[in-house]
């Protein structure tokens, strides 16, 4: 009987060391899915803040107003930013280069002034 005992004792022991495994596994992957939400949404702020970043660049130039200087920065919100990296000409020709940030997130946006 004691033989019957320990061999269930052991099955037990198994069983639950098994359900720990598949446990922390499952909390793994959760955690993992959790991370990868974030970074979606650091890169849509980041998008969002570039896209801001376009918005003023553009309206600068078709409204005659000064362009920011190359490397000059703003922030979007409490957690985005923009960059300027790249400037037109004075006669508002050329590249307009933004990229915007947000935690881990980057997005550049390059457009094509005529």
């Amino acid at each position: 009987m004691s033989r019957r005992r320990g061999a269930v004792v052991a099955a037990a022991v198994a069983v639950l060391a098994l359900t720990n495994l598949l446990v922390i596994a499952g909390i793994s992957s959760v955690a993992d899915g959790a991370q990868v939400a974030a970074l979606r949404v650091e890169t849509a702020r980041a998008f969002y803040a570039a896209e801001a970043g376009a918005v003023v660049g553009v309206k600068s130039v078709t409204s005659g107003w000064e362009l920011p200087s190359e490397g000059s920065s703003f922030a979007v919100g409490a957690s985005a930013s923009v960059e300027f990296t790249d400037l037109p000409g004075a006669d508002g020709v050329g590249t307009l280069g933004v990229e915007g940030r947000s935690g881990f997130g980057r997005r550049r946006l390059s457009l094509e002034l005529q």
